[in-house]
This record gives C-alpha cells, sequence and structure tokens, in this order.
C-alpha cells in the first residue's frame, strides 16, 4: 500500500464486512480476501513490497491522463501523518520509464 493513511481507511472498511462484501461485488465481481503481510496461504510466496508498489505504478499508469499526478505516492506527508510511507518521485518516474520501454519494444517486435 502505498500510504499509511489508505491502509488505515482500508483495513477499516475490511472490518465492516458486509459494507466490503458489496463493495469487492460492485469493484471486482467477486469477494477480495485480504492477506496482510505475512498472512500469505500456505505455499504461497508473496511478492516483495517493492514488487506490489511497482505494479500499483504501472496499473496507476495504465488508466491515468498522460502527465496525471497521483496523490497516493505522498499523500501521507501532505495530510501530516507520522512515519510516512509513499512511493519515491524518482522511484515512481523510474517504473513509468522502464514500462513505456517495455511497451514500446513490445510494439517494435
Amino acid at each position: 500500500m502505498p500510504s499509511r493513511a489508505i491502509d488505515e481507511a482500508w483495513h477499516g472498511l475490511i472490518l465492516c464486512t458486509a459494507r466490503y462484501a458489496a463493495f469487492c461485488r460492485t469493484a471486482y465481481g467477486q469477494f477480495l480476501h485480504h492477506h496482510p503481510e505475512g498472512g500469505s496461504l500456505p505455499g504461497v510466496d508473496p511478492d516483495p513490497m517493492s514488487e506490489q508498489l511497482r505494479r500499483t505504478v504501472v496499473a496507476w499508469s495504465m488508466v491515468s491522463a498522460p502527465g496525471e499526478r497521483c496523490i497516493m505516492w505522498d499523500l501521507d506527508r501532505h495530510v501530516g501523518v507520522d512515519h510516512p510511507w509513499g512511493i519515491d518521485p524518482e522511484r515512481v518516474a523510474a517504473i513509468q520509464q522502464d514500462r513505456h520501454l517495455r511497451l514500446n519494444r513490445t510494439e517494435r517486435g
């Protein structure tokens, strides 16, 4: 999760199980189970947090308008959260550049 504030809100939603189930049906078409860090299913090796955050940046890049800023990356600093999480702007730019290069290579064959 790129933001401690968003993580807290998400966990608050999960605790309201009926609302969370309804949200999942609308957003995902099915219930989305939550596996906190260290709580993966037996035999399933979770991806490192850095890879999960990379995929979050890629997902944002796929749906955002060119140049659109995502407030999630530095939300904690803006709202004054102690010990903010977030993704460094340089890291976001590097992930987006890598995605752009991969797409260009794929298009060229």
